[in-house]
C-alpha cells in the first residue's frame, strides 16, 4: 500500500469520479484507475463497483475512507506545525542578560526581534555575569548577553562591543567636580565593591593593589544596578563597567572617567555543548548586526 494509492482513493471519494480525481491530482484518468486497482489488490476487497458509466462506493470503502480522512487531517496538522515552526510561530527563545543591560540593550533587542518574529515566545532572565555563565553552560538559557569569561571551553563567544570602566560618585561629593578619577584620589574613601566571587571585583582590587592605595571596603553588592543604588544613597564610591543601567544616569549619581583604563567587553554567549536552535541563530545574527560599525554609523547619523 502506497501513499499515491491512498491519495487516489481519497480523491475519487471526494470528487465522485476517476476523471475529476485525475484532474485534482494532476495525473491521467488511467493512472487513477490503475492505482485504485492496485490498492484493491493489496486490500483484498473491492472499493468501487461500476454502475453504467459511474462508480458506486462499497461499504468497505466507506469504512476505510473514515480512517483515511482522519489520517489526512493528521498530515495536514503536521504540515501546519512544520510551517509554524519554520516561521518561528511555535518556538521559544530563552535569553539571560546581566542587570546593567537587561533594561536597555536586551529589551531593545527583544523588541526589534519581535517585529520579525511576532509569534516567538521570549523569556528574559536577569543574572550577574558569573551566574549568567552558569545558566548558559547548564543550557537553562539559549543565549546570554554578558561580560565574556576568559578561556571557558564550554562557551561560544561573540564579542559585540567594549568600553572603559567608570567611577560612580554620589552627587555633591567632593570628587564630583573633578574630570577624571584615579586610584590615588580614592585613598581611604568608602568604597562599594562587587561580591568577593566576582571576577570583575578582583580586577578592580588589583588596580588599587598595584597603585598601593587603601580604600575603606565597607559595602558589597551583587549587581551594577545595586551598586548604583548604593552610590545614589551616598554610601560610597564605586568602579563599574561601561554598560550602565538606566538608574546609573539618574540624579544622585555622577559618572566620571577612571584611569588607569579597565576595559570591559559585552558579548553574546551560548553553550558549546549543543547547536543553537534556528530561532536562537536568528537572534544572534540580529544582535550582531546591531553592533556592526556600519550600523552604528548609520544610527549616529540619523
Amino acid at each position: 500500500m502506497t501513499l499515491k494509492q491512498i491519495e487516489a482513493f481519497r480523491s475519487v471519494l471526494l470528487t465522485g469520479t476517476a476523471t475529476e480525481a485525475a484532474r485534482l491530482l494532476g495525473v491521467s484518468q488511467p493512472a487513477i484507475s490503475r492505482l485504485i486497482a492496485d490498492l484493491e489488490h493489496e486490500l483484498g476487497f473491492d472499493l468501487f463497483r461500476r454502475a453504467g458509466r459511474g462508480l458506486v462506493t462499497t461499504d468497505e470503502a466507506k469504512e476505510l475512507f473514515e480512517e483515511v480522512r482522519l489520517a489526512f487531517i493528521g498530515m495536514e496538522r503536521i504540515g501546519e506545525a512544520a510551517r509554524a515552526i519554520g516561521n518561528f510561530e511555535r518556538t521559544r527563545l530563552r535569553v539571560v542578560a546581566i542587570p546593567s543591560i537587561a533594561a536597555t540593550f536586551a529589551v531593545d533587542f527583544i523588541r526589534d526581534f519581535r517585529v520579525q518574529h511576532p509569534r516567538t515566545t521570549i523569556s528574559l532572565e536577569v543574572q550577574a555575569t558569573d551566574d549568567a555563565v552558569e545558566w548558559i553552560v547548564s543550557q537553562q538559557c539559549d543565549v546570554g548577553l554578558a561580560h565574556p569569561p576568559q578561556g571557558n571551553p564550554a562557551l561560544r563567544t561573540r564579542i559585540l562591543t567594549s568600553g572603559r570602566s567608570v567611577c560612580l560618585v554620589p552627587a555633591g561629593h567632593r570628587l564630583a567636580k573633578f574630570g577624571t578619577i584615579t586610584p590615588t584620589m580614592l585613598a581611604n574613601e568608602c568604597f562599594i565593591s562587587f561580591g568577593s566571587g566576582s571576577v570583575y571585583r578582583h580586577r578592580i582590587d588589583d588596580v588599587f593593589r598595584r597603585a598601593q592605595v587603601q580604600r575603606e571596603l565597607r559595602y558589597e553588592a551583587r549587581t551594577t544596578d545595586a551598586v548604583c543604588s548604593m552610590v545614589a544613597a551616598s554610601l560610597g564610591i564605586a568602579i563599574v563597567g561601561p554598560f550602565l543601567p538606566k538608574f546609573g544616569k539618574r540624579d544622585g549619581v555622577v559618572v566620571k572617567p577612571f584611569k588607569p583604563s579597565v576595559p570591559l567587553e559585552l558579548a553574546l554567549l551560548w553553550s558549546a555543548g549543543r547547536p543553537l536552535s534556528a530561532v536562537a541563530q536568528q537572534f544572534v545574527q540580529a544582535v550582531s548586526a546591531h553592533f556592526k560599525p556600519s550600523a552604528r554609523k548609520r544610527r549616529s547619523a540619523s
